[in-house]
């Protein structure tokens, strides 16, 4: 029976990685790029419309205070009417 070092002996399941030829390199760097630039940007937007909401809501509760300590509490809207329709 041959010994064999830990070098030697072929691990089951397990395969070697594969090289990737220049284009395939090249490839994966472009999309490495591109989905760092996406991930920018949506962070960006996501940011900016987390700061925007947060504005807003503070706007329409400053209009709720307002409105609410005014001589009038209740806000008056127009009635719809139905419309008839025309005889001809």
């Amino acid at each position: 029976m041959m010994k064999h070092s830990l070098k030697q002996m072929p691990q089951v399941g397990i395969h070697p990685k594969r090289v990737l030829s220049p284009s395939e390199q090249k490839s994966q760097a472009t999309t490495a790029a591109a989905a760092a630039i996406i991930n920018d940007e949506t962070a960006k937007w996501e940011s900016k419309t987390a700061r925007l909401k947060a504005l807003r809501l503070a706007k329409e509760a400053e209009q709720q205070a307002e409105l609410g300590s005014g001589p009038t509490a209740a806000v008056k809207t127009k009635a719809k009417t139905a419309r008839t329709a025309k005889a001809k």
